[in-house]
């Protein structure tokens, strides 16, 4: 099905954490078609940004949430996501969704790997499985650089205590450049952390995403020390403009 082109006005924004929002976008009696994990091409009006006015956004939000569509991304002060952040409600933009292929796979347990602004694609997977109540077992290793980066943490936190097929697991890379409080597990996720979340999961789909960088180190770690099939590997790098 070819993507639908939809000028939307924003609902409202919400800041996720120091660095990251999140943005809703009306429907108004509307709907797209997608799946959870796809993603959206967002142009917006009075852009002045050498790249041009328009990126691609996975959808964070899940198709089971009705009258909005969302996107979460990093705020990094490039002129896009100037424009973006100063969105005020009733401003429009355009949306051409959905695409992608980084979709939940019904039918098969998944081990998802998570690095900081990578959580959004599995935002909308676990939305979706916990309102489905999909008898799917799910495992998530998240990965920040401080704990106040942790993005949609408390709703997680909600999900894996009311619905039981849902595994977390958090880690901290810089939490002392950080004044939130930690005690939880630091450094990387690396391939124990990964045996640990999976076992006894079956056979698992893996699915990867986060920076160029971290896909490259985990879909490896999982080639070479877990001898994870390709076939069973998904993965999605996100540039950082």
């Amino acid at each position: 099905m070819p993507p639908q082109v939809l000028r939307l006005p924003l609902l409202r924004s919400q800041a996720e954490t120091p660095s990251v929002t999140t943005f809703r976008f009306d429907l108004g009696g509307r709907t797209i078609d997608y799946r959870p994990g796809q993603y959206a091409l967002v142009k917006l009006d009075q852009v002045q940004d050498p790249r041009g006015p328009q990126r691609q956004f996975t959808l964070s939000s899940s198709p089971t949430e009705d009258g909005f569509v969302a996107i979460t991304t990093r705020l990094t002060g490039s002129p896009f996501k100037e424009r973006l952040a100063a969105l005020r409600a009733g401003e429009e933009a355009e949306l051409r969704a959905a695409m992608g292929v980084f979709t939940l796979e019904n039918g098969r347990p998944a081990v998802m790997l998570a690095g900081g602004i990578g959580i959004t694609p599995f935002r909308s997977m676990i939305r979706y499985a916990a309102d489905r109540g999909l008898d799917l077992p799910l495992a998530l290793l998240y990965s920040c650089r401080t704990p106040d980066e942790i993005a949609f943490k408390t709703e997680l936190d909600e999900v894996a205590r009311t619905h039981r097929n849902l595994r977390l697991m958090y880690t901290v890379t810089r939490p002392d450049r950080s004044s939130a409080a930690w005690d939880g597990r630091t450094g990387r996720f690396g391939a124990r952390e990964v045996r640990d979340a999976a076992n006894g999961l079956g056979q698992a789909l893996y699915y990867v995403c986060g920076s160029g960088a971290m896909v490259d180190g985990a879909t490896r770690m999982l080639a070479e020390e877990l001898r994870i099939a390709p076939d069973d590997v998904r993965s999605e790098d996100f540039p950082g403009y």
